[in-house]
């Protein structure tokens, strides 16, 4: 492990913060634009990676004395979605990871903050407690229709009034079914949804925003 560590600080020239996928610090922005600390709840992001967008969530977090909820299974293989050109979201995953364990790198990066508090399971299964507030949450996890609108029903009905939940590689080609998934969800609360905004990150990928009456 030790020369792992050493890798990833020699490769990344920071403590251990892997790469940002998705551009959270556009996320963030928009958070502090509309005084999401100001609201009661906390953050939950599920599909973690390598727990770049994690660490950025969490140093936010910690100025306003709130807990990060990250739910990943940490099993690259499970996502098997194939994009357009036929390459799976697994081996995807795994050429970025380049031999490492999806876990470690994550634990890794993630070392030291006491505000993240990390569910190792398949987010099918996780279902929060109905006093459970989030001001954030954001959808990044398994590429299948089903898992899109699963992660997003997560999150919903705990988002208070005002919270935003973001998605994504919307309208991104490779994933389809993540883009049918969002306009499906967007349809079926419609009159939940105050606004929507389109966020465009990393490698020009869009995150689509979406605050809540």
């Amino acid at each position: 492990m030790g020369s792992f560590k050493k890798i990833l600080r020699n490769v990344l020239g920071l403590r251990t913060v892997p790469p940002d996928f998705v551009g959270y610090e556009n996320l963030i922005a928009f958070m502090e634009s509309r005084q999401l600390h100001r609201l009661d709840g906390d953050i939950v992001e599920i599909g973690a990676f390598m727990g770049g967008g994690t660490v950025r969530l969490a140093r936010y977090a910690q100025k306003y004395e709130k807990v990060v909820y990250v739910i990943d299974i940490f099993n690259p293989s499970l996502d098997q979605t194939a994009s357009r050109g036929g390459m799976t979201a697994c081996e995807v995953y795994e050429a970025y990871l380049g031999g490492n364990q999806m876990l470690a790198v994550y634990q890794e990066a993630t070392r030291g903050f006491d505000n993240i508090v990390t569910i190792i399971e398949d987010s099918m299964k996780v279902r929060f407690p109905e006093e459970q507030k989030f001001v954030f949450g954001f959808v990044d996890g398994c590429h299948e229709k089903a898992h899109v609108e699963n992660d997003f029903h997560i999150i919903w009905p705990h988002l208070v009034s005002g919270g935003v939940i973001g998605c994504h590689d919307y309208k991104y080609e490779d994933w389809s079914e993540v883009t049918e998934a969002i306009e499906g969800l967007i349809e079926q609360h419609r009159d939940e949804i105050e606004e929507m905004h389109e966020i465009v990150g990393s490698y020009g990928i869009t995150s689509i925003l979406m605050v809540k009456k």
